[in-house]
């Protein structure tokens, strides 16, 4: 029966690996198995909130499949086991080597990483992938029952979506992954001009604020997510010391600016990382003075949780954590 059950993960894990490749480039290369043996080590520190993570000295990132949340499995042992799912890009290429699946214990707080290679790897890699669900069954319990579970989950969904069938509804559940702007958000370049983000090109130079005080950091990669409706939120800012200035009696004509993201892009306050949603009235983020070349404290005015939907968002991979958004400071997803 296990050796049944071990052959029909496998085979579907075969299935799903062989669609995913067909969508991609037909150079697309195989993973190595020094790329197996790093990924089968490599930790994601916030699985609720790290959906792009850099390993392998920069050589290779995990992206959060298709942006989809976890899956939560109860088996005959009332255990809840949790699994996220990531895909494994080349970096240079951007091209998809295969998947590591996080596979965590809740009740023992424990996460092991199952790595599935792409089609084009080699039998020896493969081996390397039976071996290690042959040997996580036997500590863990089921664990191929489960991945064959969530990998014909998915090889439905690929087949439908393959097919034309609108997923909209089915993709509704993942927009806790969803963190970006609209196309029209401006980027702040190291020139000093500010260029749409759906125009911004991987190479592109574009600022942030490092410590107060701009510096230039290179676009190394662009992600965008497209379905029927994304929620965008809006936090209205005011530069600090004019609000203070207005306060004590001054006549001043202070001008708004307005961050528009989804709500739970990541921004940097006074007090540490928050998502925009959860902006607070008083709250303090940087904004980029031109003149000085500096940071300038802004206060939150209001946040508006619902401010507008589009179809398509997008997220910028810079070399380092960091960019600006109308000229305010934003985080890396």
């Amino acid at each position: 029966m296990k050796r049944r059950i071990y052959s029909l993960s496998l085979t579907i894990a075969l299935i799903f690996t062989l669609h995913t490749t067909f969508a991609q480039d037909d150079a697309l290369r195989g993973m190595t198995q020094e790329e197996y043996a790093l990924a089968k080590t490599v930790q994601v520190d916030d699985l609720d909130n790290d959906t792009y993570v850099k390993i392998g000295e920069g050589d290779y990132v995990l992206d959060r499949y298709d942006m989809k949340p976890p899956y939560f499995i109860t088996g005959d042992s009332g255990i809840k086991k949790r699994i996220d799912v990531y895909k494994m890009l080349d970096r240079e290429s951007m091209g998809e080597l295969g998947l590591v699946v996080y596979f965590t214990n809740t009740e023992a707080e424990e996460t092991f990483n199952l790595v599935i290679p792409n089609m084009a790897s080699k039998g020896d890699v493969w081996n390397m992938y039976f071996d290690d669900i042959h040997q996580y069954d036997r500590e863990e319990g089921d664990v191929a029952l489960k991945m064959s579970y969530v990998l014909s989950k998915e090889v439905a969904y690929l087949m439908q979506k393959s097919s034309g069938v609108d997923m909209s509804a089915m993709d509704q559940d993942n927009s806790d992954y969803d963190f970006c702007f609209a196309a029209d958000a401006l980027v702040m370049m190291a020139d000093g001009s500010e260029k749409m983000i759906s125009e911004i090109e991987i190479g592109d130079i574009v600022l942030t604020l490092d410590q107060g005080i701009s510096k230039p950091v290179k676009v190394e990669g662009i992600d965008t997510h497209q379905k029927a409706e994304i929620s965008l939120a809006k936090a209205v800012l005011f530069p600090l010391e004019n609000i203070t200035a207005s306060l004590a009696g001054a006549d001043l004509n202070i001008t708004a600016t307005e961050l528009v993201a989804t709500a739970n892009h990541p921004v940097l306050t006074a007090d540490g990382k928050k998502a925009l949603g959860e902006l607070q009235a008083g709250d303090v983020l940087l904004k980029y003075d031109a003149h000085s070349g500096q940071s300038v404290k802004y206060k939150v005015h209001f946040v508006a949780p619902i401010y507008d939907t589009v179809s398509k968002v997008y997220n910028l991979d810079v070399d380092g954590d960091s960019y600006l958004i109308n000229k305010v400071l934003v985080l890396e997803k």
